[in-house]
């Protein structure tokens, strides 16, 4: 063999045709991490290279820390927008048992991916069809479907204050059970502004069932306490309560569900999974992580499946079949929603009942409208044992206690609603909901 070949031979050998895939491979990659590292973030990849996953942190939910390039704080317009994955909790589908199937499963997604960090005013300012409003998504014009499919989904990912939270009662979206509902937020990005200027944001059961840091008793203290809260889910459009804007919500854009929940703490944001922010080191070298300060302990919620029943039918010579929780002797047992006097329908009426055998003092009891936000409060009243009262929607009736919400309009919506009884102290004693609007 003679010196040319002895070379061609030795260079042929120098590396084995395993070893040379090997280094394309990695010259493959190399040239794929310097185009990511170089790539221009105001100029996103095309939606094809882009992969959404679920991002899980140890507690087996989503972190808030995973974000995608969005400096601007306006709403993308190429955004990546998976469709919602079906799910069942507790027997209850995705698309719940009534009203609009397709919102319902929306509401109850619980896939996590990178958030795009948006201005709470990018999502006041965003617009809507407004023939889209209270109409089921079945019966949406194509246009209007793709003027909200083009921002509905999009994985976001918000900063502000909480300006109110409210554990809401029976829907269809969570098949009208009455331990499993949503917790309503409303999110605005000043702390002296109200709900009027809010963003909805929701917690729902599906998602809250991998966050037990996320007790209602938790959140109420962040509102109180003026934290700075930072809130990850995937922005929604709730067709379903228009006239509510401009009195309690900016828009019926929502984010719903809320998938990551953080706090701001001393040092940056804080999961509310746990709270654990600061770290102690012991004697023998061991990190120990301990309570922040800023958050409210960790407490179990105080309405469980131990103590809320399951709803039941309510069959007490009642108007209105609808479901009916109580948690002691007064409760709600019928709603007339259907007056006969008018469109404002004055006659409507909630009838409370005290099925104990003992008075119970109501002074600072209030009954609420869920969806219309109505309340009506009692102030120095007592309900004698084995007795009930009415409270009307525009009429005093003394035979039933004199009670109205004195409202010019109807209150009680005749394909669906929800009423909620208070004690003084804030804690729902009784659920009573209807029809399969809600």
């Amino acid at each position: 063999m003679n010196n040319a070949s002895q070379r061609n031979s030795a260079g042929r050998s120098r590396f084995s045709r395993g070893q040379q895939i090997l280094l394309v491979i990695l010259l493959l990659g190399a040239v794929y991490a310097f185009n990511t590292f170089t790539h221009n973030s105001s100029n996103p990849p095309p939606l094809a290279t882009t992969t959404i996953v679920p991002v899980s942190t140890p507690n087996g939910g989503a972190s808030g820390d995973v974000v995608a390039s969005n400096p601007s704080g306006a709403l993308p317009t190429n955004a990546n927008k998976p469709q919602p994955p079906p799910s069942i909790y507790q027997g209850c589908p995705a698309t719940g048992d009534g009203g609009d199937a397709q919102l319902n499963t929306r509401k109850n997604r619980i896939d996590a991916a990178p958030w795009y960090p948006v201005a709470i005013s990018s999502i006041l300012s965003l617009a809507w069809p407004k023939s889209i409003q209270q109409k089921s998504r079945a019966s949406w014009s194509s246009t209007d479907t793709a003027q909200v499919a083009q921002y509905e989904g999009i994985p976001v990912q918000i900063e502000g204050w909480l300006a109110g939270a409210k554990q809401q009662g029976p829907e269809s979206c969570n098949c009208h059970s009455a331990n499993d509902t949503d917790n309503h937020l409303w999110v605005v990005d000043s702390p002296d502004k109200t709900r009027a200027q809010s963003v909805v944001a929701e917690v729902t059961p599906r998602v809250r069932a991998l966050h037990p840091g996320w007790a209602f008793s938790r959140i109420q203290k962040l509102v109180t306490g003026r934290v700075k809260v930072r809130i990850s889910g995937w922005l929604m459009m709730d067709q379903e309560h228009p006239s509510e804007v401009g009195k309690t919500r900016g828009t019926i854009w929502e984010i719903h569900p809320i998938v990551a929940f953080d706090v701001q703490g001393p040092n940056g944001w804080i999961s509310l999974d746990t709270g654990l922010a600061s770290t102690t080191i012991t004697e023998s070298g061991d990190a120990v992580p301990t309570e922040d300060p800023s958050l409210p302990p960790i407490v179990s919620d105080p309405y469980t499946t131990a103590t809320l029943p399951t709803a039941t039918p309510a069959s007490q010579g009642g108007q209105t079949t609808g479901q009916l929780t109580a948690l002691g002797p007064v409760q709600i047992s019928d709603i007339f929603y259907d007056g006969t006097k008018g469109s404002h329908e004055p006659d409507e009426y909630v009838e409370i009942a005290n099925v104990g055998a003992q008075p119970i003092n109501m002074d600072g009891w209030v009954l609420h409208d869920i969806y219309g936000d109505q309340k009506y409060t009692w102030h120095g009243y007592t309900l004698p044992a084995a007795s009930k009262i009415r409270v009307y929607t525009n009429e005093v009736h003394n035979d039933s206690g004199g009670f109205t919400f004195a409202s010019n309009d109807a209150i009680w919506a005749n394909k669906g609603d929800a009423a909620e009884l208070l004690d003084s102290t804030g804690a729902v004693v009784s659920t009573f909901s209807y029809g399969s609007a809600r």
